[in-house]
């Protein structure tokens, strides 16, 4: 696969100039993160489906705004000023977004609503300046223009619904935000005809690395927010956790780039649909696990045991972080080779671990946790040695 510095030497006519382009959405990236990480922290204040629930919608809808802006960046020759200045608007509105909805102090939801509803409209906007870099057959991005503007006025018109007000049990808010994250959702799909259209083939290439970029951003965040947890501290209340949350981001590193980061995006439209639902599954189960973790690890040793079931439900994401791994060698493979034979045993040993954990006390079921982070970790060194053995 090509890299994005052979990529830069190519003419401007190819459609693809990356090297004007990767600082500002390498920027742009590290915004993103910073919006996944907050959004997280709700799954740690409160782990529960529901609240699982809501925080994938919200870390699947931010992701969706990224895959359009990086995307659309990407595939097009052309960023001037007026882009830029719009991509700062929609950085701006992501991360008001994030603080309202992670229940940040003293925001409400209205301006969390509010702030989707101008990410969006950026969103759309971006799309209509990039229309010639897609070519003449642009029906998919007319299509993504609609739906990305509806999803604005979804949430601006969420931003004037009373918190209060009711729809058959349920918060109306929640039936807006659900409503416009399907949205957007649709509208960040129609990417994918686009990409698999073999004129898009080298930019899929460079995309494919965006891909694996805004991963190794979500694990370098891990060590800043290690850093601001316990920095301060005069010593780390939980050690054995912060050796945890070192070695869960160096498993994920060698799970998901020695094998899998160079797979390029297939041809075929289901599987590249299913690729990037992989990709989120990984990349939302890693910043919620990570966030766990830390919060771990600043926590003292009283207030971990008062909360029974921590360790039970931080193994969850461990086990979807697995699954996204199988799911992606899968995928990559076509059949049940020996990489895929490893993680299917780590999702089913990581995924009992868990269930045992439901009627286990606080510290055992932080020793299963510990427990799923080293089968995480024996996975990622066998997968390891497969890719080098297969290389040899």
């Amino acid at each position: 696969m090509e890299s994005v510095s052979q990529l830069t030497k190519q003419p401007m006519g190819t459609g693809l100039n990356p090297s004007n382009i990767p600082w500002f959405v390498l920027f742009f990236d590290l915004v993103v993160v910073a919006a996944f990480s907050q959004t997280a922290k709700m799954y740690q204040a409160n782990p529960t489906w529901v609240t699982s629930a809501f925080v994938a919608g919200c870390i699947m809808l931010i992701y969706s705004i990224w895959a359009v802006t990086t995307i659309e960046s990407l595939v097009s020759a052309v960023e001037t000023w007026p882009h830029r200045i719009i991509g700062f608007v929609q950085m701006s509105a992501i991360i008001l977004a994030a603080l309202s909805l992670g229940h940040g102090k003293g925001l409400q939801n209205a301006w969390g609503f509010a702030a989707l509803s101008v990410a969006l409209g950026c969103s759309a906007v971006l799309t209509g300046l990039h229309r010639d870099a897609w070519g003449p057959r642009n029906s998919h991005l007319r299509r993504r223009v609609v739906l990305l503007t509806l999803a604005s006025i979804i949430f601006f018109a969420g931003a004037w619904v009373s918190p209060s007000l009711t729809l058959g049990g349920f918060e109306f808010s929640n039936l807006v935000f659900f409503a416009g994250a399907g949205v957007t959702i649709a509208g960040a799909l129609t990417l994918i005809p686009q990409l698999v259209d073999s004129s898009s083939r080298v930019r899929a290439h460079v995309i494919q690395e965006r891909f694996g970029l805004i991963l190794l951003i979500v694990l370098g965040d891990s060590f800043l927010l290690l850093l601001t947890s316990v920095g301060t501290d005069a010593a780390i209340p939980q050690p054995v956790f912060f050796v945890a949350s070192i070695v869960l981001v160096f498993a994920i590193w060698a799970l998901y780039f020695p094998a899998l980061a160079e797979t390029e995006i297939s041809t075929q439209l289901g599987r590249s649909y299913a690729r990037l639902g992989a990709h989120f599954l990984l990349v939302l189960s890693s910043t919620v696990a990570i966030v766990a973790c830390t919060w771990m690890t600043k926590t003292p040793t009283a207030e971990l045991l008062r909360i029974s079931d921590e360790g039970t439900w931080t193994s969850l994401p461990l086990a979807s972080i697995a699954g996204a791994i199988l799911w992606m060698t899968l995928l990559r493979d076509r059949r049940l080779s020996a990489p895929a034979v490893v993680h299917l045993v780590g999702v089913v040993i990581i995924s009992t671990l868990a269930i045992l954990g439901i009627p286990a006390d606080s510290m055992q079921s932080y020793g299963l946790l510990l427990a799923a982070v080293g089968v995480l970790c024996i996975q990622a060194l066998l997968a390891v040695l497969l890719t080098r053995k297969a290389i040899a």
